[in-house]
């Protein structure tokens, strides 16, 4: 073994360098619709109310190159409960694969809430997510559906408790249809 060797394991190395493949973990964002049913004041006065929940939520997900790898990053969201109130909030989110096409996206964070009578008001959130979140490996936009249930406390007198249980759907579904419409149209000429 002598110093031809070791040209041999430096050629080796820069040209297997040349071709491999960039090993990557690239962003991915996302936009989504929320929809379901918000049991207000659990604990607290008056008591509990079912109503309408209506709300928007955007991530993005760092250190993750591929379905079934764990992820983590930030999400801010907005939420109304029949549009009686408004919730503006954020925080952090850590995605752990159950398999390699279904995660549980556990978050939590704080918000600020107005409206029924009170002023801004700060809260806490925690949210857990089931559902679809694929990666995508041509671009920074990764399409998610699940079902959520999450809980948003008021600790201001009078400390307050919801809990908030739905569906998320992403943003492109609702997009998709008007893109496939106006190309049929573009075409169609």
């Amino acid at each position: 073994m002598g110093p031809r060797w070791s040209f041999h394991v430096l050629g080796t190395l820069l040209l297997g360098g040349t071709w491999c493949s960039r090993a990557s973990a690239d962003p991915q964002a996302n936009l989504g619709l929320t929809g379901g049913a918000v049991v207000q004041d659990v604990v607290g006065p008056p008591g509990p109310n079912t109503t309408l929940h209506l709300g928007a939520r955007g991530d993005t997900l760092f250190l993750r190159g591929r379905n079934g790898q764990m992820a983590l990053g930030p999400y801010i969201d907005v939420a109304t409960a029949a549009f009686h109130n408004v919730d503006l909030g954020g925080g952090i989110e850590w995605l752990l694969p159950l398999t390699d096409d279904v995660p549980v996206v556990l978050s939590g964070g704080g918000f600020a809430r107005d409206g029924a009578g009170r002023p801004w008001a700060p809260g806490v959130e925690g949210t857990v997510f089931l559902g679809s979140r694929s990666f995508n490996f041509h671009s920074w936009y990764g399409f998610a559906i699940g079902a959520f249930a999450q809980t948003r406390w008021v600790p201001t007198s009078p400390s307050t408790l919801d809990i908030v249980m739905g569906l998320q759907l992403d943003t492109e579904l609702l997009v998709l249809p008007i893109l496939l419409a106006w190309g049929a149209i573009a075409h169609s000429s």
